[in-house]
């Protein structure tokens, strides 16, 4: 017999955006259920691991308030710090400019996000996946769960939002990343060009070693994600363990991404930045404000169009510019020198402000 679970809110993902989620939701008074498919919450992972520093979240987001508390990591989290990014055009050409942030431990941090959650009243079900939603009835692998509101952080290809009839991302980047062991310079450096058609591919500095990786654009792409990382790897002669895989939703944030059963949030909802692939920002601000407002849909009868409104006003115009900046930069992929030309004109000032989703010109 099918074991049924009632609560007020269902979460469904227990990544940075789900998890928040839940922790924001339990704080405010609601029951609060946190799912994840995984066995072990961040098991395995495919992500760069890197984070913006507070300082650098509130330039990007400076419509998001107390960013100061949402970002207070413990020093066990961070890897190594880093203050400078470095960029290198198809002929490596360098421009190198000033960006504060860190690596973490990217299985370490999601349990630790779960364990907040935990900690604020929310119950945390692993290996539960989530199937479908008729009504306020989800069925899941293990049980059936009676929810009042369902928030979907179930990533890229979202099922949920299938299930609320919510939009799905439909530009998806495939990428790759594995740790590499090695002595590496405290820099971030992102390599454009044929290395990575579309996308970048990334070393990112890590106590011991570094992320590395590669994202694509299937549209300008001739090979798979994989060999493009194979590529990447020899070239820069790296000792490169099991990569993993993943997709990376590049086409900007959905709308609507809310209705009268939910939210989705995240990955889910299209919360990347598009110049980069950032997302766990994003993940954390938006997971915040679904928490907080859907306690107070299942617990006031709070309009759930404050979710789309708050998301809007905290983080769609730097998610927006970077999207248009994206836009503009595809019509450069099609060529090594249009590309490399592109990067000389816009100089390390103006590719700064891009990769902190500013305007490219006043």
């Amino acid at each position: 017999m099918t074991e049924k679970i009632s609560t007020d809110i269902l979460v469904v993902g227990a990544g940075p955006a789900g998890s928040t989620a839940a922790e924001y939701a339990a704080l405010h008074g609601a029951d609060v259920l946190l799912i994840e498919r995984k066995k072990e919450i961040g098991i395995p992972f495919a992500c760069g691991e890197f984070l913006p520093s507070i300082e650098e979240v509130k330039k990007i987001f400076p419509e998001a308030p107390d960013i100061g508390t949402l970002f207070d990591f413990p020093k066990e989290l961070v890897s190594l710090e880093t203050h400078k990014l470095r960029i290198y055009s198809p002929k490596l050409r360098v421009y190198e400019f000033e960006f504060d942030g860190f690596t973490t431990y990217r299985d370490r941090f999601d349990r630790y996000l779960a364990s907040k959650a935990a900690k604020a009243g929310a119950k945390v079900l692993t290996g539960c996946a989530f199937i479908s939603i008729d009504r306020n009835k989800v069925m899941t692998n293990q049980c059936e769960i009676e929810a009042k509101l369902v928030i979907g952080a179930d990533g890229p290809r979202s099922r949920v939002a299938a299930s609320l009839g919510l939009p799905r991302n439909k530009e998806l980047y495939p990428a790759m990343t594995a740790q590499a062991i090695g002595d590496f310079e405290p820099v971030v450096e992102m390599y454009f060009g044929n290395i990575a058609p579309g996308g970048y591919a990334w070393i990112l500095p890590k106590r011991g070693g570094a992320n590395i990786g590669v994202g694509i654009s299937p549209k300008f792409a001739r090979k798979t994600v994989g060999k493009y990382f194979e590529d990447f790897v020899k070239w820069k002669q790296l000792n490169a363990g099991r990569p993993t895989g993943k997709y990376v939703p590049m086409g900007g944030p959905l709308h609507p991404n809310y209705n009268d059963k939910g939210f989705i949030v995240g990955d889910a909802a299209g919360h990347v930045m598009a110049v980069n692939g950032g997302g766990i920002p994003i993940a954390l601000i938006c997971g915040r404000i679904a928490g907080k407002v859907a306690a107070s849909c299942v617990r006031s009868g709070e309009s759930m169009a404050r979710y789309g409104e708050a998301c809007r006003k905290q983080v769609e115009k730097p998610l927006r510019t970077a999207l248009r900046t994206k836009t503009l930069a595809d019509f450069c992929w099609g060529s090594q020198r249009r590309l490399e030309l592109a990067m000389r004109i816009l100089g390390k000032r103006r590719m700064a402000n891009i990769i902190r989703c500013k305007r490219l010109f006043p």
